[in-house]
């Protein structure tokens, strides 16, 4: 199966998808043209032989589950994604759509898992990703070994209280809200202030700007090196398709 295939089987089964959203019944909004974009990263993605087992836990972005398909399949991984019981039906409608042309073990999702069925879950690896209440409670109630992913967690600075900034933070509030993507906001503090707390506490792995002092991108990029890093523009038109060869798998 190549990528092209996995591209045309998005566009022939379109509407399956459309009919899942339906079913989930939810505010999300899936753009088949930004699956494609998100698909289409993967020419460039750097994959390695690893034939194993991989447990993910996500908050059900469709987006997500798309990028963990990706990277299981280009690395031989076998993969079962549990959605926390958020959009099941447009994401096993993603992981069938990759299954059309798969071997039997292809990407599968699961949800309403069980402690036990945590602790005895044939894995080589369990993940989870931008969920930290999550990875805690695997990793210190239940004593599993469990690694944490920050992919789709944005970390947004403002140093305005303006009408207008207050009205975007609230736009972007219900955008990320609405498309399962983490936000926190860091105010009223200056960008130095902000960098050191966004390093020290390893929080999300997206850092959007907004300011009306001069900044330095390059600095601001040198100091937040494992973030992607956005200045005063609007990038959730591609913030998925920006951050898709990130290798959570590997």
């Amino acid at each position: 199966m190549t990528l092209n295939d996995i591209i045309q089987s998005f566009k022939d089964n379109e509407n399956n998808l459309k009919k899942a959203i339906e079913v989930d019944d939810t505010d999300f909004k899936f753009n088949i043209n930004k699956a494609i974009n998100i698909l289409n990263r993967f020419k460039e993605f750097d994959s390695a032989f690893l034939d194993k087992r991989s447990l993910v836990v996500t908050n059900g972005n469709p987006y997500i589950t798309i990028i963990l398909c990706m990277q299981a399949l280009s690395q031989n991984i076998s993969l079962t994604i549990d959605v926390q019981d958020s959009m099941f039906a447009l994401n096993t409608e993603i992981t069938n759509v990759f299954n059309l042309s798969m071997r039997n073990d292809g990407p599968k999702v699961v949800t309403y898992m069980s402690p036990s069925e945590f602790v005895n879950a044939n894995a080589d690896d369990i993940i989870v990703i931008d969920d930290k209440s999550k990875f805690y409670y695997l990793r210190d109630e239940l004593k599993i070994k469990v690694r944490y992913v920050s992919l789709l967690n944005v970390d947004l600075y403002t140093d305005s209280d303006s009408d207008d900034i207050k009205n975007l933070t609230n736009t972007i509030t219900d955008y990320c809200s609405q498309e399962y993507i983490g936000l926190d906001i860091h105010k009223n503090k200056n960008i130095d202030e902000f960098v050191n707390e966004a390093n020290r506490y390893e929080s999300g792995n997206i850092a959007l700007i907004l300011t009306r002092e001069k900044v330095n991108q390059m600095d601001i990029n040198d100091k937040l090196s494992d973030k992607k890093v956005y200045l005063n523009c609007n990038p959730f038109a591609k913030i998925e398709v920006d951050v898709a060869l990130k290798n959570i798998l590997k």
